[in-house]
């Protein structure tokens, strides 16, 4: 995998270079010039991490993509954990209302890649990056696919498989709806503060595991909302799971909806007058439920 290597400033940025490792093998290369290659296609969005340029030195690819401070989101989950459930009130400090905010602008950056014809094929909190005012940006693009029918059939490079919907992990068939599936297991990764999903799952048993209808169960700090919108993520009926513009709108009903005693929101007025977006906008269940 390609990884940050330096930081380094620019005249008005900060910004973070990416390089393979010299251990790096042709799978990791080509995923590598593809993340490139898929970055310069892409538009501003303020949840995307922005691509600054790419050069080669030696024939080794190098890509400059902004920095975002406080890094990626499942380490800044397991880190914040205690901060969060004791609800400091302390200015600069992680709140639980945040995890809202981080669910609704990671949909919002998803659902303008699905617009554009993207499939990600790897949502997860360790490819979203936390900047120093805490808004989330999706990276690592070196799995995705541009698509005109919505369907991407592959079978190469190393998969995500406890993220991955069953009919990716059956067929290897990947839509925005298997996208959709890989959203839900980030909020269940987002509440539950970092843990890895099924983790008294075997791998190779995952599929039939998710076949019989069973799901991860509701993480304990999680509210009941938020648990019904990943159960929807994971419909076996891929047809049946929410767009990524209507799980937006479910966040944004669920944050105006809210109180000042709501569980999970403490200082709701925040969101009162505008959507989410932060300064700038294993378990197992027996039911599908």
């Amino acid at each position: 995998m390609p990884t940050v290597t330096s930081k380094t400033k620019f005249t008005d940025c900060d910004c973070a270079v990416k390089v393979l490792p010299e251990i790096a093998d042709d799978i990791a290369r080509s995923d590598f010039v593809q993340e490139i290659n898929f970055m310069k296609t892409l538009q501003y969005h303020s949840h995307l991490v922005s691509m600054l340029g790419w050069a080669e030195e030696n024939g080794i690819p190098m890509l400059l993509v902004e920095y975002c401070k406080q890094g990626d989101l499942l380490h800044l989950l397991r880190s914040k954990k205690d901060e969060i459930i004791k609800g400091y009130e302390n200015n600069g400090l992680l709140k639980i209302r945040d995890l809202v905010s981080f669910g609704w602008q990671i949909s919002n950056g998803l659902e303008y890649l699905s617009g554009v014809g993207c499939i990600h094929r790897d949502v997860a909190a360790r490819n979203v990056l936390v900047d120093e005012f805490n808004v989330a940006k999706i990276s690592d693009f070196g799995l995705c696919r541009l698509t005109d029918c919505l369907l991407y059939t592959g079978r190469g490079g190393r998969l995500p498989l406890k993220w991955m919907a069953p009919e990716s992990l059956e067929s290897f068939e990947y839509t925005p709806k298997s996208d959709v599936w890989s959203y839900g297991v980030l909020l269940y990764e987002i509440f539950s503060f970092g843990e890895v999903p099924y983790t008294l799952v075997e791998t190779s048993e995952l599929l039939a595991f998710l076949k019989s209808g069973k799901r991860l169960t509701r993480p304990a700090n999680c509210p009941q909302e938020i648990y019904s919108l990943m159960m929807k993520c994971w419909n076996a009926n891929a047809a049946e799971r929410p767009s990524f513009a209507e799980i937006c709108s479910t966040l944004i009903k669920i944050i105006e909806n809210s109180t000042p005693n709501y569980g999970y929101v403490n200082a709701v007025n925040d969101y009162q007058q505008a959507p989410p977006s932060s300064n700038r906008q294993t378990n197992e269940r027996s039911d599908a439920g």
